[in-house]
């Protein structure tokens, strides 16, 4: 063909390009008119509506096609003539074309309650095609149908094209000099751009349809797209010629995209060259990462920013390192202290790590405005912690339509809408996260003066994993189940509820609804403001669908056990149609390590929240509260223990001083301070901007040198030298454990571990890396075993 090879996607405006453009497409937003026009790669192609029917050139979509689990974000909308049913025209010109031979493939499949009729292309006055039948309600883009015209361009003439159709008249999108989908392979397993794909071998095998016309099938995989794109059966990345339609990759790692192409070779051996498709093997996205959003990619493989300052924006902040847009990055903290932020803060971009663990002092405090997700997919955002504070009407973080993202050991509090939220996020996990003191009678601005509006969290999800996290002293939605509604109204959300621990709530525990809930072995411990005794109330509106929950090993002590489900999980608000709210079998894996609800107690309260560089005062407070069964406050206005209504009920902010890491901390920038460098023998010293060393796999098992970093910060830690010994408070380790424990340490590499009393003590014996396992069983036979970091120096002399 005489041009560039140009693919178009005709969206649903005011939508999100990651929900209605196709992989690898250009996004062409629909504006209602009587023409529209766009210049790509110096071709200007105008859409105008034609003929005397209809009114003006719209937009349409099904928004069930373009969603999960569907996502035919190609076939699933486009462009169409509005109230164009008895019949319609649309003129499309292009300009600035070379001359020479060309082709256009456009798709047409109708969209909602259109009548679809049959489609002519002209091509300058000649009829191209005819009786082409649109398909209607396609749910994939396999299954709508498709035009293909070829055409000679003469040098300096604009072409014309005009389609027609005997009703509705719908193009979903088009592509410029390319060969015919009909003789291509197509329908790719796994699905174009899956990059959570389970290679977990190291292999894969992939699969394709293959065109009526193929005989057999030339295999092209590689890792440079540009360079699987050009390959012939003469370069490396060709992997052979087959008749059958599966090739199995093998030798495959989480840390490189792949590419494969397949071209179908008919029979008299002409090859149709086929579209570049690509997948990435998933990887957890850090040690502990469970739940259906563990495989999180976030920042790796990218660059690293730095926030050096407390700033709310400007270069060195960390809203700049949050909104500007520099691609994938893992962001780290070199000061500690409080943040006040003077509006929202909000992680739009995919691809992003955020480890407020890398943070020195005591870490870093948000307040004043909320920080969260939104619309974002392959986030991992660990060790925030957000203190609102009274004031404007605000949230504090969440999830809210994220894909393959994580919230782990973070901290919220002192809100006042509610202090989570996940609606219509997909593959989610929040996970070691405390949610506490959300603030009660606050002066919430959506309701009358005096109403109590301490709420923990709505959450939704497909799936979404809640486990291991702290509720206590909120008033309410602990937690709001918002499955809301599918594209077709339908009830919707599925939600993996377990191990979380909820303290002192007030007038609400979980309720609302979502179309499959797991709710196994949570801990409920009533408080003095705690006025319900159930701890799930599923709640029915007069929608279609179904809402049903699996209860099982949920414990509220002094009102039911694991044996009185009954009285754990109840019906609340309607009544569901045709069916029983419960099942008997869960309705998913949870992918993660559960324990019965007593030991979730236990677990949780020993290791919850934004614990390091270290878990605050206030944290510990509720900790304490919750272990105890006690409050220290209570409200101002409301008098309710436990439930204040303003952060100064509970003595405020504390004091979080300003650290600045030393300037040779990290002195290349790459993120992996200098000691460690030198250790794993790479150079403190890169070149600016050079992040290869910090993207190394030196250990070959998925994690990058910064990830393997950002591990060793997240656990217990301690810097040392060699020979000097660092002592853990067991006590303090293991605090949810207080029923007669007793200690043993497991293990020990590169060192020597002594336990006395609740003190361990370990002294390393070598430079470098060294590592001990600390247990506790106590006298219920619970037991917990946590890993303990060190890296000990050579006392002022460089490690051999």
């Amino acid at each position: 063909m005489a041009g560039p090879a140009l693919k178009v996607d005709l969206d649903m405006s005011g939508r999100p390009t990651s929900e209605v453009t196709e992989i690898g497409y250009v996004a062409w937003p629909v504006t209602s008119g009587a023409s529209i026009s766009k210049t790509i790669e110096g071709i200007a192609f105008t859409f105008a509506k034609a003929g005397p029917n209809g009114a003006e050139l719209a937009a349409a979509w099904q928004k069930a096609a373009v969603q999960a689990p569907n996502y035919a974000r190609l076939v699933g909308d486009g462009l169409t003539v509005s109230d164009g049913n008895s019949g319609s025209q649309i003129r499309l010109t292009l300009k600035g074309l070379p001359a020479g031979q060309h082709s256009l493939l456009t798709w047409h499949n109708i969209t909602g309650s259109m009548t679809a009729g049959e489609v002519s292309v002209q091509v300058d006055g000649a009829t191209k095609a005819s009786g082409l039948s649109q398909s209607s309600g396609a749910l994939s883009n396999a299954a709508a149908p498709t035009s293909y015209v070829t055409f000679t361009a003469q040098a300096g003439k604009e072409v014309v094209i005009l389609f027609s159709s005997t009703a509705s008249l719908l193009i979903n999108g088009f592509e410029l000099d390319t060969p015919d989908v009909a003789d291509q392979a197509t329908n790719p397993t796994p699905t174009d751009g899956d990059e959570h794909v389970d290679a977990d071998s190291g292999e894969i095998e992939l699969g394709w349809k293959a065109s009526k016309e193929a005989v057999s099938h030339d295999v092209y995989l590689g890792a440079d797209p540009n360079i699987v794109q050009s390959a012939t059966r003469g370069s490396p990345e060709f992997r052979g010629n087959q008749t059958g339609t599966t090739f199995r990759a093998s030798g495959l790692n989480s840390i490189d995209r792949y590419y494969w192409r397949i071209d179908e070779v008919d029979a008299e051996d002409r090859a149709t060259r086929g579209n570049v498709w690509y997948f990435r093997p998933r990887h957890v996205a850090f040690p502990g990462a469970e739940g259906h959003g563990r495989f999180a990619i976030g920042g790796r493989g990218g660059i690293v920013v730095h926030v050096t300052n407390l700033n709310d924006s400007g270069p060195g902040s960390l809203r700049d390192a949050i909104e500007a847009d520099r691609g994938p990055r893992t962001v780290v903290f070199d000061v500690s202290g409080v943040i006040r932020l003077s509006s929202r803060l909000t992680l739009t971009q995919k691809y992003v790590t955020v480890a407020g663990q890398t943070a020195p002092g005591k870490g870093i405090v948000l307040r004043a405005a909320p920080f969260g997700l939104s619309g974002v997919s392959d986030a991992v955002v660990r060790h925030v912690r957000v203190r609102l504070g009274h004031g404007e009407t605000f949230d504090g973080m969440g999830l809210t339509g994220s894909d393959h993202a994580i919230i782990d050991h973070s901290s919220i509090s002192w809100t006042i809408d509610e202090a989570f939220s996940s609606r219509n996020g997909k593959n989610i996990t929040l996970q070691r996260t405390l949610i506490s003191e959300c603030l009660n009678v606050a002066g919430h601005s959506n309701y009358p003066e005096g109403t109590k509006h301490g709420y923990a969290a709505s959450i939704g999800g497909d799936i979404g994993s809640f486990h291991h996290n702290l509720l206590a002293h909120c008033d309410g939605r602990n937690w709001s189940l918002a499955g809301g509604l599918d594209a077709n109204g339908y009830f919707a959300g599925r939600l993996d509820i377990f191990n979380n621990v909820v303290y002192n709530w007030g007038g609400r525990t979980t309720d609302g609804g979502a179309h499959e809930v797991s709710f196994v072995n949570n801990y409920y411990r009533p408080g003095p403001a705690s006025k319900i005794f159930s701890a799930l109330k599923a709640d029915y509106d007069n929608f279609p669908g179904t809402q049903q929950y699996y209860c099982e090993g949920n414990v509220m002590p002094g009102r039911f056990d694991e044996d009185a489900q009954d009285k754990a999980c109840v019906r609340g608000n309607g009544t569901p149609q045709g069916y029983s709210p419960w099942v008997d079998e869960p309705w998913f894996p949870s992918y993660a390590e559960v324990h019965t609800a007593r030991d979730a107690f236990k677990s949780v309260l020993s290791d919850v929240g934004n614990t390091l560089p270290a878990l605050d005062d206030h944290d510990s407070r509720v900790v304490k509260e919750t272990l105890d069964g006690t409050t220290t406050y209570k409200g101002s206005i409301s008098g309710v223990a436990g439930l204040p209504d303003r952060e100064s009920d509970v003595g405020g902010y504390e004091d979080y001083p300003s650290e600045t890491r030393a300037e040779r901390w990290d002195s290349d920038g790459d993120g992996l301070p200098d000691w460690w460098e030198t250790d794993a023998g790479l150079t403190p010293s890169s070149p600016s901007g050079d992040f290869t060393e910090a993207n190394t796999d030196l250990e070959g098992d998925g994690y990058t040198e910064l990830e393997e970093y950002l591990a060793f910060m997240a656990a217990p830690h301690f810097l040392t030298g060699v020979g000097e010994s660092v002592s853990v408070d067991l006590g303090e380790l293991f605090v949810g454990f207080t029923k007669s424990p007793t200690y043993t340490a497991p293990d020990a590499e590169n060192g020597s571990v002594s336990i006395s009393g609740k003190t361990a003590t370990f002294t390393p014996d070598t430079c470098g890396h060294a590592r001990f396992s600390l247990k506790v069983t106590d006298g219920d036979g619970s037991s917990m075993t946590r890993d303990v970091f060190v890296f000990a120096d050579g006392g002022g002399a460089a490690c051999p």
